[in-house]
């Protein structure tokens, strides 16, 4: 009856003893790269977003509106709160960030059909007079925009205030 507890290294030899020294020489520093790639910093900045919300790539266009809308969002809910806290005056400089940032992009954006929707809502939270003309020309039931580009655009118009709702 052959020992159950004993290694099947003699049929191989030297071999059976070197393999698990070389396994790790033979399949190459996979862990070393994925060590590199995990400590490789992403870019969350609003600058990031804007370029790609003014980019080519239409799920990038995408993606960076509906960023920068949840963003804003969040921004404003912040700012509105506990009047002397950290969280708000953080609130208040991301809110500069985007009226200087971000606004100006969306204005440009309104004409990507993927992401106008979002742009419009963008630029009525922000109160975007500048973009006012095209977010009139979105509203217009015979625009070519989506339903929920016009819709959008509408309620920018009406949350800029009753001046701008009557300008030319």
């Amino acid at each position: 009856m052959p020992n159950s507890t004993r290694l099947p290294t003699a049929r191989l030899g030297r071999r059976a003893l070197l393999l698990p020294l070389l396994l790790p020489l033979l399949l190459g520093s996979g862990s070393r790269m994925q060590q590199a790639k995990s400590h490789t910093p992403v870019d969350t900045s609003n600058e990031r977003y804007v370029h790609d919300l003014t980019g080519q790539d239409k799920s990038d266009r995408l993606y960076a509106a509906r960023t920068l809308r949840s963003r804003l969002k969040i921004a404003v809910k912040d700012a509105e709160g506990r009047p002397d806290t950290l969280r708000q005056i953080d609130a208040i400089a991301a809110l500069d960030d985007f009226e200087i940032i971000v606004a100006p992009a969306c204005h440009v954006a309104l004409g990507a059909r993927n992401v106008a929707h979002h742009c419009a809502w963008i630029l009525g939270r922000m109160a975007y007079e500048p973009a006012l003309p095209e977010l009139t020309a979105m509203a217009d039931p015979d625009s070519q925009a989506k339903s929920r580009a016009r819709r959008e655009a509408q309620e920018a118009i009406e949350l800029m205030g009753p001046a701008s709702s009557s300008a030319p």
